[in-house]
């Protein structure tokens, strides 16, 4: 069964997350599942739930605060981080020790806060929480609750009631390597964007 809490409430959902409990919510392109991403238990649960291989890795969100604790992100993918945190990005950075279990090649997916509700629960994170898209593995992710609850019939767990949101291309997927960016995925975020941000700072 999935219940439902309302879209303002981030410190229940940040209650959820501490318990070690997965929680849906919304973001800038769909809805996302977020798990404490330090907590294995909970990145097994979220594993199961998505049908998704332990190999893949899985992107963060989290707040600037606790970056440089988990991450090693160069002055230039911070400035670029800052010019697009209200849009869809994510930036493969290096990652440190508590969280080379979700590395892949050494580096982990930090993605910006481009939903008004991840913005304000990011800023109350205490470590770093899961933003992968909320489907089956290889499935559309689900843009409204009614769609969570026709794709996990038989899962129980929360969902931020953030209505129903268009649809709109997955984040773009980038990283700074040899002084320049290359694109993994693009979305709205072209490449050229990425470099006259970075040049600029």
């Amino acid at each position: 069964m999935i219940d439902t809490i309302p879209v303002h409430h981030q410190s229940r959902a940040l209650s959820i997350l501490k318990k070690g409990d997965l929680i849906a919510f919304p973001t800038g392109t769909s809805y996302g599942f977020g798990v404490n991403a330090l907590d294995k238990a909970a990145l097994q649960k979220l594993s199961d739930l998505k049908g998704r291989s332990e190999e893949k890795a899985y992107s963060i969100l989290i707040p600037n605060k606790l970056i440089d604790q988990f991450a090693e992100v160069t002055q230039k993918e911070k400035t670029v981080l800052e010019k697009f945190k209200d849009q869809p990005l994510t930036i493969l950075v290096k990652a440190k020790e508590p969280l080379m279990h979700l590395a892949k090649d050494g580096k982990v997916g930090v993605r910006t806060s481009d939903h008004p509700f991840t913005k304000e629960l990011v800023e109350l994170l205490e470590f770093p929480i899961t933003a992968t898209s909320a489907n089956k593995a290889g499935l559309e992710p689900a843009y409204s609750v009614d769609d969570l609850i026709k794709s996990f019939k038989d899962a129980t767990f929360m969902a931020v009631d953030g209505g129903i949101l268009p649809k709109k291309k997955p984040s773009t997927v980038a990283q700074f390597v040899n002084e320049k960016w290359e694109l993994l995925r693009e979305g709205d975020i072209k490449r050229k964007q990425l470099e006259d941000a970075g040049n600029n700072p």
